[in-house]
């Protein structure tokens, strides 16, 4: 196992920046961890810790972390970090963005009915160190911000054939051991012959931008972009054998960038090939149907679905603005966006963005080998849209690509037996189903080897 840093890497790029466009800029600070695991305070809590009901208490305190250096303890409440108020988990996460290891971190806490301040150093996150693979820290500039880049490649120079790994929709990072990262189930087995590259998304982990719920559709595309750019500049990888591997909406992004940034191949995994509004009214009936609505009821659910979504999408309007102009949308409306601003964690504009997007033109401009693999048990994407991918590229390429059908597996590629299973199981965990290993590991090696 072999770790590298920015440093290193730098001299070696700056000769292919030219030809690549890549410019990485000066160095990333590596963001700080707390080191604890974060609850809920419940009303039984509140009466036992004298604090409000939601507030953010510790579960618990992680060794060798911030967290343990500034002698925090279980069922501590944090009142603030940096004298800025953590009433809930995203304030406490918004605000150890802002903090680098090294800087000072002053905490407040409620402990036992007494306040109490702590004030040290901030512990660096803990970077990915491998198990018999090479572990390399890297980042590209994307629209004026830093974005990290973590890289992985068997021991040895290379070059080898490369994943480039784009994950679904969500505030959260790939940066760490594959075992305790999303999407680590997969890319662990697979990093002893690949070189895999993946970012943390602009916001996310190291990464400079926004936060989370601002972030447009667009932004993430160039950085994922930016990204397949700096790759085929590196040593250890083989540049003509590189496969994208997009899950969810990774698999939106996929192509989008490869119309761009020429690949060898494509994987698109429980994704959509359709306009965004399609997709959404169709996802609704689906959904609704599935969770025991009744028909008649869901048949109204769609006429007001369809009017919000062309405001939504199709005019660009704000949804304060919709439910002004049309107040008999206004309790739809806010069913959907109940902050006004966010659908389903993600902000408005990010759709907005994604739904101007025409998906088969992208499609019908990349020209490599194409995967699209679905659970027959995902109740959150289509087999259809799977297929239409398949038969499109072929119709185009012919014999360049295949729909591949992953048995007992749901949209997170867990192992569940029915759609009604999985929307069951969903949000809960479950148990992961290995299949898509070794159907994703057999579709890498006929398209890009080794």
């Amino acid at each position: 196992m072999k770790v590298r840093g920015f440093g290193i890497l730098a001299a070696v790029a700056l000769t292919c920046w030219a030809s690549a466009q890549v410019e990485r800029g000066a160095p990333l600070p590596r963001k700080a961890s707390l080191g604890a695991q974060l609850g809920v305070v419940s009303p039984e809590q509140a009466k036992q810790f004298n604090a409000p009901v939601g507030s953010v208490d510790i579960v618990r305190v992680i060794p060798g972390t911030t967290a343990e250096a500034l002698g925090l303890e279980v069922n501590d409440v944090l009142l603030s970090l940096n004298g800025a108020k953590t009433p809930t988990v995203a304030a406490v996460l918004s605000q150890l963005r802002k903090v680098n290891g090294g800087d000072t971190l002053k905490v407040k806490i409620l402990r036992g009915g007494a306040t109490i301040e702590r004030s040290g150093k901030a512990v660096e996150r803990p970077r990915q160190k491998g198990d018999g693979i090479v572990v390399e820290y890297d980042q590209v500039v994307s629209l004026g911000k830093r974005i990290r880049v973590i890289e992985t490649h068997p021991e040895g120079t290379g070059p080898f054939p490369t994943i480039f790994w784009i994950g679904g929709i969500g505030a959260y990072s790939l940066d760490g051991e594959y075992p305790g990262i999303a999407y680590g189930n997969i890319m662990g087995p697979l990093s002893k012959e690949y070189a895999i590259v993946r970012i943390d998304k602009p916001g996310q982990g190291d990464s400079e931008g926004p936060e989370y719920t601002d972030l447009g559709f667009d932004t993430e595309l160039d950085a994922y972009l930016q990204a397949v750019r700096l790759t085929k500049t590196l040593g250890f990888v083989d540049s003509k054998r590189i496969a994208i591997v997009g899950h969810s909406m990774g698999g939106v992004f996929a192509p989008l960038v490869a119309s761009q940034e020429p690949v060898a191949a494509i994987a698109a995994c429980a994704t959509i090939s359709k306009t965004w509004n399609e997709y959404m009214l169709e996802n609704t009936r689906r959904q609704s149907l599935l969770g025991g609505a009744s028909p008649d009821a869901v048949d109204q659910e769609l006429v007001e679905m369809s009017a919000i979504c062309d405001h939504l999408f199709n005019e660009q309007m704000k949804p304060a603005d919709i439910a002004k102009k049309y107040p008999a949308l206004k309790n739809r409306l806010n069913g959907i966006i109940p902050d006004g601003k966010t659908y389903s964690g993600v902000g408005i504009r990010f759709f907005q963005q994604l739904a101007k997007r025409n998906l088969p033109a992208a499609w019908l401009k990349v020209d490599a080998k194409v995967a699209a693999i679905w659970g027959e048990n995902d109740f959150i994407s289509t087999r259809y849209d799977h297929e239409f991918i398949a038969d499109m590229m072929n119709k185009k390429h012919p014999g360049s690509a295949e729909f591949i059908l992953v048995p007992h597996s749901d949209h997170g590629f867990f192992n569940t037996d029915s759609f009604a299973d999985s929307l069951q199981k969903w949000g809960r965990g479950g148990k992961f189903n290995p299949n898509i290993i070794q159907i994703l590991g057999d579709w890498l090696k006929k398209s890009i080897g080794p």
